[in-house]
């Protein structure tokens, strides 16, 4: 997959760009605060219509604007695409606009279109950081490659929303739990559905990462990824046959947790709590591993998801390294720039452009006060 021009209009700094883009490697760079990361978050909001930094999508809109759009022409291997996204003040109401070649469409039917990979400081923290991290960055790698798993993410979170306000009012003002039965049996559904989705591509991913890892480390440490399945008691909870017998694991669960759930008012077991567990050599990476074995760790799952969505779609995606070369040491730098050198078109950040060697033909952009100079 391959970026060929992007422009946006009135954008955080930018009131309007347009760049046509050629090369594998694109480096944008600069002193702090010019709109480097901008760009990125542009061609991020292009491919999942959502910011990689707010949830406030207002806050993208340039100072006094109250409209901003952003578009990305792209090629794949379904050919020639171009992907739009509008965001507007009609009626004193925020409206949004995401047209795929033309067409108006809906969230679910955008997402996986554009794929794009996202790299960023934060991602270093994947390994010892918050689950929500690890969540977050197993849910998108799998659903930029399975519409049916976005699909089921967007209903399983619904559900909980709704079950999570029953159970608040049954905390708060009493009642028979029996109003929860009809989303208890949704939730179930769902839950189990994702559960048999996450294990699936887990296995896919269990070997690319071991890969990458061993290769990172020349063979000397073997990584692996195991699923957790986390309650609210803090219990870990490792099924032996979690495909199999997921709706009935949760129907149990839920069964034997509808107390504390109403007590504390949600849902404590699901897969808005699950983990992924990192080992190193059988022992937890987070709680045993080096700093640079963990970092190790994170690049190793940041390169295993750009393969992953290789292997299943047949292209890589786009990478977007925001900020990240300057946080890598020497070795970690070489093993990344090796990995993407002529087949990933990556679009980097730094302050120095020192710090990229002459791959495949980079191209570098000096961004200055949201202006933007090829050079």
């Amino acid at each position: 997959m391959k970026i060929n021009s992007l422009y946006a209009v009135n954008f955080r700094n930018y009131e309007s760009c347009s760049l046509q883009l050629s090369s594998m490697i694109n480096v944008f760079y600069g002193q702090n605060a010019q709109g480097k990361t901008n760009l990125l978050e542009a061609i991020f909001y292009s491919a999942f219509g959502m910011s990689h930094r707010t949830s406030a999508e207002e806050e993208m809109l340039k100072m006094g604007a109250d409209a901003m759009a952003v578009g990305v022409e792209y090629a794949s291997v379904s050919g020639s695409h171009e992907v739009k996204i509008k965001k507007y003040r009609q009626h004193e109401r925020w409206q949004k606009e995401i047209l795929l070649d033309g067409a108006r469409v809906r969230p679910k039917e955008h997402y996986g279109a554009l794929n794009t990979v996202m790299f960023s400081p934060e991602d270093l923290q994947l390994v010892k950081g918050e689950p929500a991290l690890r969540r977050r960055f197993f849910d998108m790698q799998i659903a930029q490659t399975d519409p049916v798993y976005y699909d089921l993410l967007l209903k399983y979170n619904r559900v909980l929303q709704q079950r999570n306000r029953l159970l608040k009012e049954l905390r708060d003002n009493g009642g028979t739990p029996d109003i929860l039965q009809p989303w208890n049996e949704e939730f179930i559904r769902l839950a189990a559905a994702i559960v048999r989705r996450r294990l699936a591509a887990l296995g896919k991913l269990q070997a690319i990462a071991g890969e990458i890892y061993s290769s990172i480390t020349k063979g000397s440490e073997m990584l692996q990824v195991r699923y957790e399945q986390k309650a609210n008691n803090s219990t870990l909870l490792y099924p032996q046959s979690a495909e199999a017998a997921a709706e009935d694991f949760y129907r149990e669960q839920l069964s034997e947790r509808q107390r504390l759930d109403i007590l504390r008012g949600n849902t404590g077991i699901g897969p808005h709590r699950d983990d992924l567990q990192l080992l190193l050599n059988g022992l937890s990476l987070r709680a045993f591993g080096s700093q640079g074995q963990q970092r190790s760790g994170a690049l190793a799952l940041k390169l295993s998801q750009l393969q992953y969505v290789k292997n299943e779609l047949g292209e890589f995606p786009v990478l977007l390294l925001d900020d990240v070369m300057s946080e890598l040491d020497n070795s970690r730098r070489a093993q990344l720039l090796l990995f993407i050198d002529g087949r990933v078109q990556t679009f980097i950040t730094v302050n120095d452009r020192e710090l990229i060697p002459e791959l495949a033909g980079n191209a570098y952009f000096k961004i200055s006060g949201g202006s933007i100079s090829e050079a």
